[in-house]
């Protein structure tokens, strides 16, 4: 009889063990709760936009998760993405992360790094484009622009959503590429720099497509160039700055966003992250819901993310100290 329940006892933990995946159900009773989504900006821009998109396509396709996201704003972000690297980490607080991370760690905003998080999945990394009225009779294309510039030193309007922040670092740059000077103008957001070039308050900003889509569509605006390694699947007709200009100028800034967690996750949950956020990337419904906010569709998630953002942390490592924010 003792030897029959040894047996039998022995039988259950194997089982248990089984059940459990072996290493006490890490992840297969991932997960149990609501998984929490900091969003380090309002509602409605393009961090939250991107993220929801993703997050409301990895539920359908896999209806094990429920993700409720806070929007959690301040100090251009910042105050939300230190609050996800200090948040637990066991895969119940996720958030989004973004450029702007990679400028204040570079500008020394922040003691955080980005060994202080874990990157899951790339919601969109756009880059910037160079956008002007349709109207302007100064310059109508991107060597034009460029020519008038030089020509005309500190003359060029060009608006911006704060100093330090990913559109005023592209502007910045691409005088230092250029050798030449704007006359800076700054906005709340990026949206309100395009309302100003329609209203002929400033000639040009540095933008991702999205803010301005509406503008360029309607035939009041127009993007004359691309900060970007290729040309854009919904702006083709834009060139690049490389294209234009040769090699010597080959400036890529993109803004990406992605999901992240806190640095130390458990290796199995980030897996099974990787695996359903992986798959809803590569859905039609997510494709669809990216490019009707404007944004450029692509499937990039866990290692490819990783080496993504470790190329565009050493181009801002190299940058960044050449840039005066202060003015």
């Amino acid at each position: 009889m003792k030897k029959f329940l040894a047996i039998l006892l022995a039988s259950l933990m194997i089982l248990s063990l089984v059940a459990c995946g072996g290493n006490g159900g890490t992840t297969s009773k991932y997960p149990e709760k609501n998984v929490n989504v900091i969003v380090p900006f309002g509602a409605g821009g393009n961090t939250d936009m991107s993220i929801r998109a993703l997050l409301n396509v990895t539920q359908e396709v896999d209806n094990k998760y429920t993700f409720v996201v806070e929007n959690k704003t301040g100090n251009a972000g910042l105050v939300g993405m230190e609050a996800l690297a200090e948040s637990k980490n066991d895969g119940y607080t996720l958030g989004a992360t973004c450029i702007d991370l990679m400028l204040h760690i570079n500008f020394g905003r922040t003691q955080k790094k980005l060994s202080d998080y874990e990157f899951i999945a790339c919601t969109m990394a756009d880059p910037y484009g160079l956008i002007i009225s349709t109207k302007n009779d100064k310059f109508s294309d991107l060597k034009g622009f460029v020519e008038y510039a030089k020509a005309h030193p500190g003359e060029v309007k060009v608006g911006d959503s704060g100093l330090g922040a990913a559109p005023n670092i592209a502007a910045m740059a691409f005088q230092q590429y250029f050798d030449i000077k704007f006359d800076m103008y700054t906005y709340d957001s990026s949206a309100d720099c395009v309302t100003a070039i329609q209203s002929n308050e400033i000639d040009a900003t540095f933008t991702q497509p999205s803010p301005a889509v509406s503008a360029m569509k309607a035939g009041d605006l127009v993007m004359i160039g691309v900060l970007s390694d290729t040309r854009l699947n919904s702006w083709p007709d834009t060139p690049t700055i490389v294209e234009t200009f040769g090699n010597e100028y080959n400036l890529v800034m993109k803004g990406w966003v992605g999901l992240t967690a806190p640095a130390g996750t458990d290796k199995e949950i980030l897996n099974a992250l990787y695996e359903a956020t992986g798959a809803a990337l590569k859905t039609d419904k997510y494709k669809e819901a990216i490019e009707a906010l404007g944004m450029e569709y692509m499937v990039l998630y866990g290692e490819e993310f990783n080496k993504f953002l470790d190329e565009q942390m050493a181009f801002y490592e190299k940058i960044c100290p050449t840039i005066n924010i202060n003015g």
